[in-house]
């Protein structure tokens, strides 16, 4: 088997995983979503041919490594019901699909195999249509190789087990600061990036809401999208399909945990994200609102924007209420960027949540170094309100990086206000 032909293979795997993810038989339940996605991933991804019950309740279901599986069944209930829903997807909806996905029991290793055949007649495989602009083709496949060379496995982002992170022996202004995202007695959840989600976006000049983001609808129409922007149907597909995160994101979350052990972080994947989880949870944003959609939840109470600038192929802050761009790459500024972040209620008003976007990998690299200076937080709480208890109250901020210096002292806030209720 062809190299090219095993790669077809596994994107009509993952085709069909999202087809049945967006039916009502799953879309519905974010635990047997959460629960075929894993499964398919580590069949896809890492070539299991065998998941055992522990490694599915560690995590999917956040039980600890070693739990006992004689006494908590989750797993097996979840697995049952998730069979049943692939049973009745596959009998009704799916009755036309040509492959067939289903968990045996014993092992929730899912398997892929073709439904029999209706007819005798043999395959007739269409040829590939000769693209009609090749450029963009050339274009596509240049976005593709970055895509794989600035972005990391969903391998890695599907982590149950939470990370570590302290700030017990942080500054005083950067612990009052962190002790109101990271709380002992709340869950915190930093939300990675999709990247992938990002770069289709990003081709195609078709902006996703999050309600469609969320529900998946907007896969029905990437064959659509894609045609109208000169794309291949197949390999716009092919890009929506990968599970992936920005590496940027990951220097973040590093740069984050360096400071210790003691606060538990849950590593998500926007796209396995939830309003549920919005609403309980503390939580930390990254990206853009093409690249983490979730971040549009909050648009109504923020100012500034960021737009992507096709032809340079670069992102750049907006204010929308001074109407001002912050547009980098001038004479003199090819080495600096922006970075904007902001703590907001969380969707219940049960905790908070921090948005953090920049203008690239090395403006991210900037926030994360400004988030955890005591000089520079000191700086940006003395521009805020005086609050009773002393606490940051909720704002936004907009910062210009030095990136040649890279030191958290030599960036420059230009905008900085209590964000709208």
């Amino acid at each position: 088997m062809s190299q090219g032909h095993g790669v077809k293979i596994a994107d009509a795997r993952r085709l069909l995983v999202e087809r049945v993810v967006l039916s009502p038989y799953l879309n519905r339940s974010a635990r047997l979503r959460d629960l075929l996605v894993y499964l398919t991933d580590r069949v896809l991804e890492d070539d299991a041919g065998e998941i055992h019950e522990q490694e599915v309740g560690h995590k999917v279901f956040g039980r600890p490594l070693d739990y006992d599986t004689t006494a908590d069944n989750i797993v097996r209930v979840h697995a049952s019901m998730l069979r049943k829903r692939l049973e009745q997807y596959f009998s009704i909806e799916g009755a036309g699909e040509t492959m067939v996905l289903e968990i045996p029991k014993g092992n929730y290793a899912p398997v892929f195999h073709e439904r029999a055949k209706l007819t005798s007649e043999p395959a007739h495989v269409e040829p590939l249509p000769v693209p009609e602009k090749p450029r963009r083709d050339l274009r596509l496949a240049t976005a593709l190789a970055a895509a794989s060379l600035f972005a990391c496995s969903t391998a890695f982002l599907l982590l149950r087990g939470p990370a570590k992170a302290s700030i017990s022996a942080a500054p005083p202004t950067v612990r009052l600061f962190w002790s109101q995202i990271l709380r002992p007695d709340h869950a915190t959840d930093l939300v990675m990036d999709d990247a992938a989600v990002g770069l289709y976006q990003e081709l195609t000049g078709h902006a996703l809401s999050l309600t469609e983001y969320y529900d998946r609808s907007y896969l029905r129409g990437v064959p659509a999208i894609a045609a109208a922007a000169g794309l291949d149907a197949q390999a716009a597909a092919s890009i929506v399909l990968r599970r992936q995160s920005n590496f940027s994101d990951v220097g973040f979350l590093w740069k984050l945990l360096q400071t210790g052990g003691e606060r538990g972080i849950n590593l998500r994947f926007a796209r396995d994200y939830s309003f549920r989880d919005l609403k309980a949870d503390n939580a930390i944003l990254l990206g853009t609102d093409r690249s983490n959609p979730w971040l549009q939840a909050f648009e109504s109470k923020l100012g500034i924007r960021w737009q992507f600038d096709k032809p340079n192929a670069v992102y750049y802050p907006v204010d929308v209420q001074s109407n001002r761009s912050y547009v980098t790459g001038q004479p003199g500024e090819a080495h600096e960027g922006f970075f904007s972040i902001a703590l907001l209620p969380n969707l219940g008003g049960t905790g908070n949540v921090l948005l953090l976007s920049g203008t690239g990998g090395s403006a991210v690299n900037a926030a994360a170094d400004f988030l955890v200076d005591q000089h520079a937080m000191a700086l940006l709480r003395g521009k805020l309100p005086v609050t009773k208890d002393g606490a940051f109250p909720p704002f936004e901020a907009l910062v210009k990086a030095k990136g040649r210096s890279g030191l958290p002292r030599d960036a420059e806030i230009v905008v900085c206000r209590p964000a709208g209720k």
